[in-house]
């Protein structure tokens, strides 16, 4: 997902011609032959997202996401909104007071304007629900 450049259509090429290798399938055999009760999962979900611009913040960004910038002064953050209005400035509940974060709005992401990528660190549920998957003997 990291570094796609045709969107999710391109990863859904890869992710076919990687299933069709027979490596996972291979590899889910080998631990279910040996008695283990197999899971797939990933780490985050993801979403496909058009370019709004980059901004050029210099160092004042903590982190820098395609899909979250991460600030330490409120008017740093606040001077990037002015950038891009539809922007989401989240409230640090439960987060240190120096982490505040702006989120790119849906489908929308800090790259450059028109880019489509694959992305994630926002708000879609895309990107917070995370696949789990047991895999079972079944009749093929």
């Amino acid at each position: 997902m990291h570094g796609m450049e045709l969107g999710a259509g391109g990863m859904q090429s890869q992710v076919r011609q990687w299933a069709e290798s027979g490596v996972l399938a291979q590899a889910v055999s080998l631990l279910m032959d040996s008695g283990f009760r197999v899971f797939i999962t990933s780490d985050h979900g993801n979403t496909e997202a058009t370019g709004i611009g980059s901004p050029q913040e210099g160092v004042t960004a903590e982190t820098r996401g395609q899909r979250a910038r991460i600030y330490s002064e409120a008017i740093l953050r606040k001077q990037v909104k002015g950038l891009f209005p539809d922007a989401v400035e989240w409230e640090p509940i439960g987060l240190p007071a120096d982490f505040l974060p702006l989120l790119a709005p849906a489908g929308a992401a800090f790259v450059p304007q028109g880019k489509t990528v694959v992305c994630h660190g926002g708000l879609s549920v895309e990107e917070v629900i995370v696949p789990l998957v047991e895999v079972t003997e079944g009749k093929r």
